[in-house]
């Protein structure tokens, strides 16, 4: 891929990235996450891609509160908890939780 091209990829993972609730690094991170995981031949499109995959399924401190009806310090504490399912992934912005795990925690009436 021609230089000018991976700028497009990054700017484009960059804009959908945050599109999802996501600071712009998150796809940076996972995508380098996700090659040290097996996937070291890929294309760093490819892995953005993925990253961005994941991240459309993943929710950040932010969107946890959201989702719960809660403050952020309040969801701060909650996913202290032992019962609070573990996040998937954990980046230097912070934990990423997965969406389908939060709204069933929320519905087991924790």
């Amino acid at each position: 891929m021609t230089r000018s091209r991976n700028y497009q990829v990054l700017s484009a993972a960059k804009a959908v990235a945050r599109a999802l609730g996501h600071d712009p690094a998150d796809a940076n991170l996972l995508a380098i996450q996700l090659a040290a995981e097996g996937r070291l031949d890929w294309d760093n499109s490819e892995l953005l891609l993925l990253a961005l995959e994941h991240l459309a399924d993943l929710a950040g401190l932010p969107h946890v509160a959201e989702t719960l009806g809660v403050t952020p310090e309040q969801a701060r504490e909650l996913t202290g908890s032992p019962d609070f399912p573990a996040p998937p992934y954990v980046l230097a912005s912070g934990a990423l939780w997965s969406k389908k795990d939060i709204t069933a925690w929320r519905q087991a009436g924790r």
